[in-house]
């Protein structure tokens, strides 16, 4: 068997395509460069190991040979994991979204993604996802697509400059937004609270979740509910419904535990089956915070799964796994009726009342739900499903069902797993058992998570040597003797927000500790000039640096980012540097949430919470100056403002210099000094007001 250069990769999904009659490269300098010598367009084709449309256009179109000797007369071939490439994969859907938004009414996107590029500039200039190898479905074949754009780039080569320049335009301002800073009059709190009402018009109230088929999970919508629940009894009633119907529906995996990706039905019947991380990770937490049993034993189980299917023995955790089984979507997780009398006749006296009963309960009673639709001739079978919660003295028999269904399931073909750890998704799941071993008391979760947090330290991040350590180099993905990935910003805030998840959980402070080296890294390389958070440490290919504050499947950096400082922003000696950068961060974000706000909900979730913790507009920053007997605090005015502070017989105003108004502290036992404040710029002066400091837990510099 020949193999292409893709069998040296790391990726398991560019080795998947290592035997492929196709000249791939990976994304980097040895494709661009041969691109530009031959004057060809380069093809990139981005996936994942676990995406089933990637595995039908594989065997469709990139195991055939006349497809390869295509590709390799006109283009540059180039294979990208999306999981590890996420700057690529970014630049390559918001073309994608931007091009299928012109040429068909509506933004669509999705993998495989097929995408061809310029060489000199690498704009794209012409994205879409799946194309079949004979024109179906409204879409020209795979190889007539080639043939159209290898003539285009020959013929009309003005016009594909044209239209690269204009798709990367609005590529541009989709991944990185504007770049100044514009004041907006609604505070992003009051932000937050309207976008979670205005949420509630795309509940399903009768199915549960948001909109039709396809129907995701949203859990940046659930967190914006769950965090107006007390304030908006619509929203909480909105989430246990939507908590309650994923944990009913095919969605949950009834026999092992965790969730599918999403379900191609309005009434989550019927999964996407693949099982990613990332979503049972960012769901448990939202469970386990329900205070409802029914949801307590979903968590329950889906951790059962993560330990048993997706936990490694280095204490990290595998990807995914893959939707398909020997070429067939979800062949793992159907039944008909006679595999469930199978599966549960050895389980003695109650074998034929159980079997019955699980018949009954898992609607199998009603006829069969699944048809493969690409295997027309296999027989019909089963999704499980529960159409309502059992009572509650049956669930240890519903247990009982589904641990015999488990050991059936496993003399099965499984499915494949995606084995690389992935800095972020791991650090989703270590909060997932960090917050579910806290709020369910579950002390072997806690333990876990404070296991697999050091393991993914040790593997992930590099701290400079001495007293500070702080950290040099964080890793998104890393295997020895392989090629290394450098971590975004979505994964170094997903690590700071699970330090702070374990802290809670087993009151370690070198957990805390941790999470402020996160931040600190992230400060140096993830924020630009304008103080925006960046998920690239440098520019990309593309001139970028992906300052969006969408959250996607997984939550944005952006927005865990200002999470993680509205937590560090309420406890420790660095709380008051908290506040200021969560304040400055949640500034610069308001323009870009008001102009997406559905797109932003972790950022709208930290800047809710964060409501008594940010400065007021006219205050810059807050810092303690020397230390105990000679304590000096700076207040710095926001730009075009003054400020004029009251006295105190807790301290002595010494001046104020070039916008800072500095304060000696003349009572060295205090620990807490309140602030009478008149701020004014040249036009206008605000009401007085006071501001109460912590001076334990201001950040303390050495004058």
């Amino acid at each position: 068997m020949t193999m292409n250069r893709l069998v040296h990769e790391t990726s398991p999904y560019l080795r998947q395509h290592a035997t492929n009659p196709v000249d791939w490269f990976s994304w980097g300098d040895e494709a661009i460069a041969k691109a530009r010598a031959e004057r060809k367009p380069l093809f990139v084709s981005v996936g994942y190991s676990t995406c089933y449309w990637c595995h039908v256009m594989e065997r469709e179109s990139f195991e055939n040979e006349d497809i390869g000797a295509q590709l390799l007369a006109d283009f540059v071939s180039v294979k990208v994991d999306r999981e590890e490439r996420p700057d690529v994969d970014d630049a390559m859907m918001a073309a994608c979204q931007v091009y299928t938004a012109w040429t068909q009414g509506r933004a669509s996107g999705g993998w495989p993604l097929t995408v061809f590029l310029e060489p000199d500039t690498l704009r794209p200039f012409f994205a879409g996802t799946y194309f079949p190898p004979t024109a179906a479905f409204g879409r020209t074949s795979f190889s007539d697509l080639l043939t159209q754009i290898a003539t285009a780039w020959r013929e009309r080569p003005e016009v594909i400059h044209a239209q690269a320049a204009k798709i990367f335009a609005a590529v541009e301002q989709s991944v990185d937004g504007a770049s100044d800073e514009t004041h907006i009059e609604m505070s992003l709190a009051e932000l937050a609270k309207r976008t979670a009402q205005g949420l509630l018009t795309y509940e399903d109230a009768t199915h549960g979740g948001f909109g039709g088929a396809p129907k995701f999970p949203q859990p940046a919508w659930l967190e914006l509910f769950a965090e107006h629940s007390e304030e908006e009894p619509r929203c909480a009633a909105a989430l246990q419904r939507a908590l309650r119907a994923m944990t009913l529906g095919g969605l949950h995996d009834h026999v092992g535990g965790g969730f599918h990706r999403y379900c191609v039905d309005a009434l989550w019947r019927v999964p996407h089956f693949e099982k990613m991380l990332y979503d049972s990770s960012q769901l448990v937490p939202l469970l386990a915070a329900a205070a409802d049993p029914w949801c307590a034993r979903a968590v329950k189980r889906s951790l059962m799964w993560m330990r048993r299917e997706m936990l490694r023995s280095d204490q990290l955790f595998h990807a995914a796994l893959d939707a398909e089984v020997e070429g067939r979507e979800g062949a793992n997780y159907l039944w008909t009726s006679a595999e469930i009398h199978a599966a549960l006749a050895g389980t003695g006296a109650t074998a034929d009342s159980d079997a019955s009963w699980a018949t009954n309960i898992f609607g199998l009673d009603a006829g069969t739900n699944f048809t493969d639709p690409h295997h027309p001739q296999s027989a019909p079978s089963n999704v499980l499903f529960l159409a309502a919660i059992p009572h509650e003295n049956d669930w240890a028999r519903l247990d009982r069902v589904s641990d015999a269904l488990l050991a059936m399931r496993a003399t099965r073909k499984q499915p494949r797993v995606d084995d690389k750890a992935i800095l972020g998704w791991n650090a989703l799941a270590i909060r997932a058992f960090a917050q579910a071993g806290r709020l369910l008391k579950l002390p072997d979760e806690c333990d876990q998570a404070r296991r697999s947090f050091d393991a993914l330290w040790t593997r992930c991040v590099e701290c400079e040597a001495g007293e500070t350590g702080e950290v040099a180099r964080v890793w998104r993905v890393k295997r020895d003797g392989l090629v290394s990935h450098c971590a975004q910003l979505e994964d170094v805030a997903l690590l700071a927000h699970a330090a702070t998840a374990v802290h809670e959980a087993t009151n370690e402070l070198r957990f805390e500790l941790m999470a402020w080296k996160l931040v600190d890294f992230a400060v140096r390389l993830h924020r630009d000039e304008d103080k925006r958070w960046c998920e690239r440490p440098g520019r990309d290919d593309w001139g970028l640096r992906g300052r969006s504050v969408q959250d996607g499947a997984v939550a944005g950096g952006a927005g865990t980012i200002v999470l993680v400082l509205a937590h560090l922003a309420t406890r420790g000696e660095r709380a008051i540097e908290a506040r200021t950068l969560l304040t400055h961060s949640l500034r610069v974000a308001a323009q870009a949430c008001l102009a997406a706000p559905t797109e932003a909900g972790r950022t709208l979730v930290a800047a809710h919470r964060a409501v008594d913790l940010v400065w007021p507009e006219c205050i810059e920053s807050v810092r303690v100056l020397g230390s105990a007997g000679d304590r000096v605090v700076e207040i710095s005015a926001a730009s075009e403002w003054k400020l004029e502070a009251g006295e105190s017989s807790l301290y002595e105003v010494v001046g104020s210099v070039e916008g800072r108004v500095l304060l000696r502290v003349t009572d060295d036992s205090v620990s807490i000094i309140r602030v009478s404040l008149t701020p004014c710029t040249h036009e206008r002066c605000l009401v007085p007001f006071t501001l109460e400091l912590s001076l334990a837990s201001c950040v303390r510099v050495a004058r």
